[in-house]
């Protein structure tokens, strides 16, 4: 017989899983652990450096989920919550690293997705899954449909997978000041649209 903790673990692979084919239903349980986690994590940075938005934060941490989504490989002994956790916590840091270089004015710049955050542990209800997988669907449609330029495109699909701003300029044959340029015009379309 499973502990509990194995099987919140087979649990989450098999949402990973189905997420990654296009459920809906498990894309929104997914989203409902990774929002507080992700808020938590950006409370904590914007703590430590208050000219941060913790909205800006939390879309940097959401990021980093999507990607975590993409990369997670079950059987590698970690379940998805902690990996997934680790991606949001790194990309959250990398943002505020990128943030305190000089010259690199992303997030200050930034137009949050939402007017209000509500981002505690115990949100977990039907009614919020449902808010978060209509807002993960609003995302989905920004990005496969014709709102973003074919460059706003690749410069999403670079940092979703990682790339800094220096290897997403180096990729795409284009100066880091362009990358930002295009991230802050894709936050000020998603704000726009969703």
């Amino acid at each position: 017989m499973l502990s509990a903790d194995e099987n919140k673990y087979r649990e989450d692979e098999e949402l990973v899983r189905l997420a990654l084919s296009g459920d809906d239903s498990a894309m929104a349980q997914l989203i409902a652990v990774a929002m507080p986690i992700a808020g938590a994590k950006a409370a904590a940075q914007q703590a430590k450096n208050n000219r941060l938005s913790a909205e800006d934060l939390v879309q940097e941490g959401m990021l980093g989920f999507l990607s975590a989504l993409r990369t997670y490989s079950a059987g590698k002994g970690t379940s998805f919550r902690t990996y997934a956790g680790t991606c949001i916590g790194n990309r959250i840091i990398s943002a505020v690293r990128l943030h305190n270089n000089t010259g690199n004015y992303s997030l200050t710049s930034a137009v949050p997705i939402t007017d209000e955050a509500e981002f505690s542990a115990g949100e977990q209800d039907p009614q919020n899954i449902m808010i978060e997988r209509e807002r993960f669907e609003d995302f989905r449609r920004l990005i496969e449909g014709n709102l973003l330029s074919e460059f706003e495109k690749n410069v999403l699909e670079c940092r979703l997978a990682g790339l800094s701003y220096s290897e997403t300029a180096k990729k795409l044959g284009t100066g880091t000041k362009a990358v930002d340029n295009a991230l802050a015009r894709i936050r000020k379309k998603i704000r726009e649209t969703v």
